[in-house]
């Protein structure tokens, strides 16, 4: 049987003479509004959600037909049918298990990679001490048996550039694409909680989450719009002696931007990392208000000193540093859902004058 009673779709190709990588008609609402590389459509008695990728225009990631656990809906051409809820699936980030466990659907959750980077907080380091959650062993390599084992009935993975699904696509579980990471601006990348929500039955939480991080999003954005004043800033710390600092594009110099600074790379086209030396941070940043590090450890103007002996070339050191425990504080797991909340740390940072009172900082810490 079909999703309706009438045809609600055709392939483009039917009308259009194209290919194979074209994808559907669906007849729906379409709620994604912000992000590059997902589409999320909701029709009547089903929803269609498309992974785009970012290094092919060609060929998605992967397409799917999600409905209710129990219908006899088919797939629609070319998509891969998932069942909702989620009840057992494999989860390979920590920033989607995250937002998952924000839905109230933990109890979908059946695995997880990476197990041991769990800080002892997170409530899946709880689960999975008590064995109420699996550990599938590292994303990169995980463990095929494992997860076979497990019978999931979805696998949410993060796409990398010509890499591969690890195998897992011998699992019998759909593979559901997560390019959140991808996207070139926070409230994109926040916007896939939609799916999130799609998956785990989870859609008027998800709505209502989302609508909350763009309306305060979007007013501290307005706080700091016609500040005179917008401060230099510069970000992290080298490892291994390459210091990777975020390109010109990417959503992290777009939250800077947001937040009222002035990025001193956000002449650069590229939207990943930049691998540069110190000498080039110190020619670009010398002069920079504000140092930015995140770090899994606490951070002191000492050990920066005897780790970066040309801290003091920078004079942003120390009295403009500030560093975030990322053991400590969830910072990465924020940045992807809940960007509002770190962009209300940058504006206590860099406009304090604009918070009416409230400097209190849920992140960063000043160097001292």
């Amino acid at each position: 049987m079909l999703v309706a009673a009438t045809l609600l779709w055709m392939w483009f190709a039917t009308s259009c003479g194209g290919g194979a990588g074209k994808a559907p008609v669906t007849a729906g609402d379409t709620i994604t509004t912000h992000a590059r590389l997902l589409t999320v459509v909701r029709g009547d008695g089903y929803t269609y959600a498309e992974v785009r990728s970012p290094w092919s225009d060609s060929v998605p990631l992967g397409r799917y037909t999600i409905v209710d656990s129990g219908s006899d809906a088919d797939a629609l051409p070319g998509t891969t049918l998932i069942r909702r809820p989620l009840r057992r699936s494999v989860v390979f980030a920590s920033v989607h298990t995250a937002p998952i466990a924000e839905l109230g659907s933990l109890d979908g959750i059946a695995a997880v990679a990476d197990g041991q980077y769990f800080t002892p907080g997170d409530t899946i380091a709880g689960l999975l001490a008590s064995g109420r959650i699996a550990d599938v062993g590292s994303s990169m390599s995980p463990s095929l048996e494992k997860v076979i084992d497990l019978e999931p009935d979805a696998v949410l993975l993060s796409p990398y550039e010509n890499g591969n699904a690890g195998g897992l696509d011998r699992a019998g579980a759909p593979i559901i694409y997560m390019a959140d990471y991808l996207e070139a601006d926070a409230l994109s990348r926040a916007e896939w909680l939609l799916l999130l929500g799609e998956l785990y039955g989870r859609t008027a939480e998800a709505d209502s989450m989302y609508a909350a991080t763009v309306a305060a999003y979007e007013s501290l954005k307005a706080r700091v719009a016609d500040v005179e004043r917008r401060p230099t800033v510069f970000t992290e710390k080298p490892y291994s002696g390459v210091w990777y600092v975020p390109g010109g594009r990417s959503y992290a110099a777009g939250m800077l931007a947001d937040a009222g600074a002035r990025y001193v790379w956000a002449d650069d086209e590229s939207s990943g990392s930049l691998p540069l030396d110190e000498a080039a941070v110190i020619d670009r940043a010398a002069d920079a208000d504000y140092w930015l590090i995140k770090a899994a450890v606490d951070t002191k103007p000492g050990t920066l000193a005897a780790e970066l002996p040309h801290a003091r070339a920078f004079r942003a050191f120390p009295g403009g540093v500030y560093y975030c425990n990322t053991v400590k504080r969830p910072f990465f797991n924020a940045v992807a859902f809940h960007p509002e909340r770190v962009l209300a740390d940058y504006v206590r940072i860099f406009h304090p004058e604009v918070m009416d009172g409230d400097t209190t900082l849920q992140f960063f810490t000043p160097l001292k």
